[in-house]
């Protein structure tokens, strides 16, 4: 019984640095080398998603140590160790799809059962809409693979100054034909030019973004706590063109001061 205990004991302390799947998120055990930067590319998320996960790591505490073990999002696709380049051209048959009537980057999403973020970096969408007729490559494999590649903006971040405040409600895309991949906002309450945090319920995926302006009290979005742009929503893994959220943001002891990147 002792040479059993003994066996699975050297077992549990040889486990290697590689993310184990663990409810829904990944645990990961930090190698000698990485970085947190390395390890959010290595699991195609965020570093706002991340700190929701590990809140030792938030408010810009980006420092990890080796054997410290971080959460990953579990339904985010780990990029390969070694990416293979990309082909210019577009997949073969099967691989592409041909926009119909009526679909768009949400149902196509659902139909090819793909992450709706790799499948619009993948194509290069920035609005919310797309054309009839239009060809998008939906096999989830090259997609992620394209995803992983692809140049992003600058991440923002969320700093504390000022008063706490956090919300829940109903997050929306903003309708808008405008080609954009900043992350952008629209909320009732937080000040324009700040940054606001946003996590989707559902799935735990979270994002920072820039208020640009602010939301009627009456009228059409008056039950709508935030709108999103296009390219900011995707990236929380959306279903639909609406989604439960909560939010977190900062109000200044000054309205001269702000929340910045």
């Amino acid at each position: 019984m002792k040479q059993l205990i003994a066996v699975l004991t050297v077992l549990a302390l040889s486990i290697p640095s590689f993310g184990q799947n663990e409810g829904s998120f990944i645990l990961h055990k930090v190698a000698p080398k990485e970085t947190l930067y390395s390890l959010v590319k290595k699991y195609n998320t965020n570093f706002a998603t991340v700190e929701t996960l590990n809140p030792s790591l938030a408010n810009g505490n980006s420092d990890i140590k080796v054997g410290q073990v971080v959460k990953f999002p579990k339904n985010a696709p780990v990029a390969p160790e070694k990416k293979t380049e990309v082909a210019a051209t577009r997949p073969s048959t099967g691989t592409v799809h041909t926009v119909k009537p009526n679909e768009t980057v949400f149902s196509i999403s659902r139909m090819y059962n793909v992450d709706i973020s790799n499948l619009v970096e993948a194509n290069k969408i920035t609005s919310n809409t797309i054309r009839v007729g239009e060809k998008l490559i939906v096999d989830g494999a090259t997609i992620a693979n394209i995803a992983s590649t692809t140049h992003r903006e600058e991440e923002l971040r969320l700093k504390p100054a000022g008063k706490n405040m956090k919300e829940t409600g109903i997050a929306e895309v903003i309708n808008t034909p405008n080609k954009s991949s900043k992350y952008l906002a629209l909320h009732r309450k937080a000040p324009i030019g700040s940054n606001i945090k946003i996590t989707n319920e559902a799935t735990g995926h979270t994002i920072v973004a820039k208020v640009i302006g602010n939301l009627n009290e009456k009228g059409p979005d008056e039950n709508i706590m935030i709108k999103l742009s296009p390219y900011a929503y995707y990236q929380l893994r959306p279903k639909d063109a609406r989604l439960r959220a909560t939010v977190e943001y900062y109000l200044p002891d000054s309205h001269d001061e702000l929340v910045s990147k």
